[in-house]
């Protein structure tokens, strides 16, 4: 009986180590046939002259991104000190005004993002903005997108 159950537990023990192994080999071919997919879409991309544009454009990103690490660094340290309500609205207006030359357009949920607002406080600023003749507004669809009037 001990025989029995000793062999079963070997017989099991090879299966066990044999499913691992197979799923290692899947493993494997996934891997290699990743890394084909990977370099073919590559090679499509050079062909068609795409590689370069993808890395102008991932350099533009990484530009506008700075940018906007150093806006946020400014408005954090400028909202840390105690600052008025209008000098603090006055800053950030001035932000819309810089992101929205660097950008061209953006709508009020891009803006709210880039500088850490609430949809309602930006809202407000921008209209605060389009009235006072700075800015001007053009609804695509159902967003609305800011820009500088020219």
């Amino acid at each position: 009986m001990i025989e029995f159950l000793s062999s079963r537990k070997m017989e099991k023990e090879k299966l066990d180590s044999l499913t691992e192994v197979e799923k290692l080999r899947e493993l494997e071919k996934e891997k290699s046939l990743n890394q084909r997919i990977e370099t073919i879409i590559f090679r499509k991309f050079k062909e068609a002259g795409l590689d370069d544009r993808i890395k102008e454009m991932n350099f533009t990103l990484e530009e506008i991104a700075e940018k906007v690490d150093q806006l946020m660094f400014l408005y954090q340290t400028n909202s840390r000190q105690k600052t008025s309500p209008s000098v603090r609205k006055m800053k950030v207006k001035e932000m819309i005004s810089l992101l929205l030359q660097q950008h061209g357009r953006l709508s009020a949920p891009q803006l709210c993002n880039l500088l850490n607002l609430s949809r309602t406080r930006c809202s407000e600023y921008l209209k605060d903005m389009e009235n006072k003749g700075l800015l001007q507004s053009e609804l695509n669809c159902r967003k609305k997108f800011y820009s500088i009037r020219q």
